[in-house]
């Protein structure tokens, strides 16, 4: 029906038919139309009726992206009414014009009647009215009547006429987005209901057979049957309606054959006589359907985690067609039925069978190329674990020592008096009969002095009273003073042989520091110095009470001094003292360490580290004993 129609016959009728035809136009805009470009159509018609239009248009938009500058999209015709029969390329320039006036409009965002320019003949002047038409507040499409007017008041009024008939746009689209809420909420039910009739069977078998017949009877399919995937290879596990069957019958190879060219594309094959199958290979399918008279054949593969299981295949009527919809719901509830399928499939099988596979997906997964560095890692775990429990290397135990001389011995003072000379101090070397310290004697030799006179007094009276017959009593008298004198006479000599305190041996001088206590005096007994002998060093080793009872007399170990630390000497444990010692707020025993030989830079005093070898442990005890002993104490374990 064209504009000049519609203007014609608004003229011949009289109101009442007039309103009889735009209810008319109303019913067929709200009844008729089943997409948008059909709905466009109805609408603009029905607008160059109501504005008693000469030509008319109307356009989808299509945004491309959207800018600072503006919206940048393309207007796509989808209507176009013309009451002559104009060629090809005035409908082009006509359908440019219309989208050089509706531009601006998409721009600013609103309705407009713009004045077109006319020839000088035209008794009224032409207005283009442009509608926009929005959905949830965009703008979708739009759709222009060229129409005449006395003046722009008169086309504003044509406006807001075609501006009411705009506003069945809504409802088509409400009308639009409930048809497509129904069939999302039917395919929901159908989903449910598959799930149902496979969750309340009992067994793989019993499932797949409730599948088959609830997917025919709700598809309208003649037949479906179900196949399994087994060793690369696709088996038909399930019938519609059909408890028995031969599987090795001819029907079922070829239903097979169409399964696996399902299985091999990983896709949908939909094959239909008529056309409009898919895209994909389905020679399979095809000869299914010439050997089963035409029937449309659609398979569907059933995915667990990305891999095919199973396949589903539908055979229809000729005349029945499926839906773009029905056929992804379809694929939808195939693929959410295919766990639960899968779970029912592993469960049915024999308990040796069950442990193979998982034995299998087990080594699959770690030998397979996913997760390789979690392998690595784990293997690496793995193998450390075993290292240390199986590595039995040298047990150790650790302490520090000092070296301690064998002859040690202190040198006093020999009498009661002065120092008089102090020749060392403590770290001296010394050799054996070295003078050391020199007592002041002039005490001693006054005292030597008067009992050597004493001496000769005594024995010139012992020689007069022994030739006197008659004083032979005085003479054992001063024959024992004579004694006596010389008694004295060996004590003085002697404290002045003692005053010269000498070296007893070589060594070194480890204390008495005697240089500043010249003339200083000293009791008999009180210590000068302490010397050590070099040739005799022994290890003085500080044990910890937790590793004493790792000891015993004759283990060889390691010693390396302080100073030295890189040069290491062997020692054999010759004495275990049993009397623990607080030192440094732990509880220390004294172990003696037996040196084969005495190296000239060793003195006593020196400390450093030693390593007493046990025996061989395995790693992870080494590392964790302590701690396991610390636990078993605290915890009474």
């Amino acid at each position: 029906m064209s504009s000049g129609e519609i203007v014609e016959t608004q003229g011949s009728q009289s109101v009442p038919q007039v309103g009889t035809a735009r209810a008319r136009m109303v019913q067929r805009l709200l009844s008729a139309a089943t997409n948008l470009p059909e709905f466009l159509d109805n609408l603009v018609r029905a607008q160059a009726f109501v504005v008693v239009g000469t030509e008319a248009a109307a356009f989808i938009l299509e945004k491309q992206d959207t800018t600072a500058e503006g919206i940048n999209a393309t207007l796509r015709p989808v209507a176009h009414i013309r009451p002559d029969d104009s060629n090809s390329e005035l409908r082009t320039a006509a359908l440019k014009a219309f989208q050089e006036i509706i531009g601006p409009c998409v721009e600013q965002g609103r309705d407009a009647a713009v004045e077109v320019q006319s020839g000088d003949e035209a008794p009224e002047p032409q207005f283009c009215l442009v509608t926009l038409l929005r959905q949830e507040g965009e703008i979708v499409a739009a759709t222009a009547v060229v129409t005449r007017c006395r003046d722009r008041e008169r086309a504003q009024q044509r406006l807001m006429s075609m501006q009411l008939l705009a506003g069945y746009f809504d409802l088509f689209t409400l009308r639009k987005t409930s048809e497509q809420s129904q069939v999302v909420a039917q395919s929901h039910q159908h989903v449910l209901q598959l799930a149902t009739a496979v969750a309340t069977a009992e067994g793989f078998e019993s499932a797949a057979m409730n599948l088959c017949n609830e997917l025919a009877a709700r598809t309208g399919a003649s037949r479906v049957a179900l196949g399994w995937v087994k060793r690369n290879m696709v088996r038909v596990a399930a019938l519609s309606h059909t408890e028995q069957f031969d599987k090795h019958q001819e029907l079922i190879k070829r239903i097979e054959v169409v399964m696996e060219e399902c299985m091999d594309q990983h896709e949908p094959v939909h094959f239909d006589p008529d056309g409009g199958g898919t895209a994909n290979v389905s020679r399979s399918a095809q000869q299914l359907s010439r050997s089963e008279g035409g029937n449309i054949v659609l398979s569907l593969p059933l995915r667990r985690r990305a891999e095919v299981v199973g396949v589903v295949t539908l055979e229809f009527p000729h005349d029945h067609k499926l839906s773009p919809q029905a056929l992804a719901g379809l694929a939808v509830a195939v693929d959410l039925l295919a766990p639960q399928l899968f779970d029912r499939y592993e469960n049915d099988r024999w308990l040796i069978v069950k442990a193979g596979n998982s034995a299998k997906v087990i080594g699959e997964k770690v030998l397979g190329p996913q997760h390789t560095l979690a392998k690595v890692i784990a293997i690496g775990i793995i193998g450390g674990l075993i290292f240390v429990c199986v590595f039995r290397p040298m047990y150790h135990v650790s302490a520090p020592f000092m070296f301690d001389s064998i002859d040690q011995r202190k040198l006093q003072a020999p009498f009661d008096g002065y120092i008089e000379h102090v020749y060392v101090q403590p770290g001296n070397t010394i050799k054996k009969g070295q003078l050391l310290l020199e007592m002041d004697t002039s005490d001693i030799r006054s005292k030597l002095a008067n009992a050597e006179a004493d001496v000769k007094r005594y024995e010139a009276e012992y020689k007069k009273d022994a030739a006197d017959q008659k004083k032979q009593a005085d003479a054992e008298i001063a024959k024992a003073e004579v004694d006596g004198a010389n008694a004295n006479v060996k004590l003085y000599q002697d404290d002045l042989d003692r005053a010269q305190i000498k070296a007893p041996f070589d060594g070194v001088v480890l204390s008495g520091d005697l240089i500043d206590q010249q003339l200083a005096p000293k009791k008999q007994g009180e210590d000068l110095f302490l010397v050590a002998a070099n040739s005799s060093l022994r290890a003085q080793i500080a044990v910890n009470d937790r590793d004493i009872q790792e000891l015993q007399v004759g283990q060889v170990g390691t010693l390396a001094t302080t100073t030295l630390p890189t040069q290491k000497f062997n020692f054999t444990i010759d004495r275990i003292v049993p009397l623990g010692q607080a030192k440094e707020g732990e509880n220390v025993f004294t172990v003696y360490g037996q040196l084969p030989s005495v190296q000239p830079t060793w003195a006593p005093g020196m400390t450093g580290e030693v390593s007493i070898a046990i025996e061989h442990r395995p790693l992870i005890w080494i590392w964790t004993h302590r701690l396991v002993d610390f636990l078993r104490l605290k915890l009474w374990v």
